[in-house]
C-alpha cells in the first residue's frame, strides 16, 4: 500500500526494532512459507505481487534492477534473454541471463527461474537501454552487444549454430555505424572475426561489408583463428581468407 515492493533484512530489522532477532527470523520465515514474500538472494526480499501469489514465483525481470542495486553492481540483461526481448529466439529461454561487473556471482534457481550470472570486468551502459518492467526498469544490452556476447559465450547458449539462428533474427535490428566503434574495441579480435564470418555464412552481405569496414577502422589485425576454439584444428580444414577463420566446425542452420 505504501508502494514498496522490495526490502532488505536491515530494512526489516529497523521496521521491527521492538522485537528480538529470533522473532524477526520466525516472522520472515512464516511470510515466505505463506507466499507473501520471496527471497531471491540472501538478505534481499521481494513482496509477491498479487498476480504472482498463486504461482508463488516472481520473474527476475520484476526485481533484477533492485537486486543489483542491493549488491552494488553495474549490470545488464544479456545473451538469450536480451535476444528474446529484441524479438529473436525460436522459443522463450528457460533461464534469465544477466552480466554484472565485480567478482563472480553464484548461479542458481531464484524464485522458480534459473538465474545465470556472467562476469564482465567493465560494463559500458552506453550500449544498453532501459526497458520498463512491472517492478520498474532493467538494463538490457542493445542488439549489437547482445550479438557479440552470444558469439563470445556460444558454448553457454547452445553452440554456434544456435547463435547463428539468433543472429539472423537479430539482423534487422543491428546498427553498424561509427557510433559502435567504442563497443567493438571492447571485444577480442577473434570474436570480431567469428561474428563477421557468421554474417557471411548467413549471406547478410550488406551487414558483412559494413562490419568489415568498422573492424578496419578500429585498427585490428586479423590472424587466423579457429571458428570453434574448443575443437581441434586439422591441416585440411578450409579457411576463410577475408575473416581469417579456420573452419573447424560445420554449421547446421537449416531452420533459417
Amino acid at each position: 500500500m505504501r508502494g514498496k515492493s522490495f526490502f532488505t533484512k536491515d530494512d526489516f530489522k529497523r521496521a521491527f526494532a521492538n522485537i528480538t532477532e529470533g522473532s524477526q527470523a520466525v516472522a520472515l520465515s512464516r511470510l515466505i512459507d505463506a507466499g507473501w514474500i520471496v527471497s531471491p538472494w540472501q538478505n534481499f526480499y521481494v513482496i509477491v505481487p498479487i498476480q504472482y501469489k498463486l504461482k508463488g514465483e516472481v520473474p527476475p525481470s520484476y526485481y533484477i534492477d533492485e537486486l543489483m542495486q542491493f549488491l552494488g553492481r553495474k549490470y545488464y540483461v544479456s545473451l538469450l534473454t536480451a535476444a528474446s526481448l529484441h524479438g529473436a529466439g525460436h522459443q522463450r529461454a528457460m533461464s534469465f541471463f544477466v552480466t554484472a561487473d565485480g567478482a563472480a556471482l553464484r548461479n542458481g534457481v531464484r524464485s522458480g527461474t534459473k538465474l545465470l550470472l556472467f562476469q564482465k570486468k567493465d560494463i559500458d551502459l552506453r550500449f544498453t537501454k532501459e526497458v520498463r518492467t512491472e517492478g520498474g526498469y532493467m538494463n538490457v544490452s542493445l542488439p549489437l552487444m547482445t550479438a557479440l556476447d552470444l558469439v563470445q559465450d556460444e558454448r553457454k547458449v547452445g553452440g554456434l549454430s544456435r547463435v547463428a539462428e539468433i543472429l539472423y533474427e537479430l539482423s534487422e535490428k543491428l546498427e553498424l555505424n561509427e557510433g559502435q566503434l567504442e563497443l567493438i574495441r571492447q571485444y577480442g579480435c577473434p570474436i570480431l572475426q567469428r561474428f563477421g564470418y557468421l554474417l557471411r555464412v548467413l549471406q547478410l552481405n550488406d551487414l558483412e561489408t559494413q562490419w568489415f569496414d568498422l573492424c578496419m577502422k578500429t585498427g585490428v589485425k586479423f590472424k587466423f583463428t579457429a571458428l570453434k576454439p574448443s575443437v581441434a584444428k586439422r591441416d585440411d580444414n578450409e579457411r576463410d581468407k577475408r575473416w581469417k577463420i579456420i573452419i573447424n566446425q560445420e554449421m547446421d542452420i537449416d531452420e533459417i
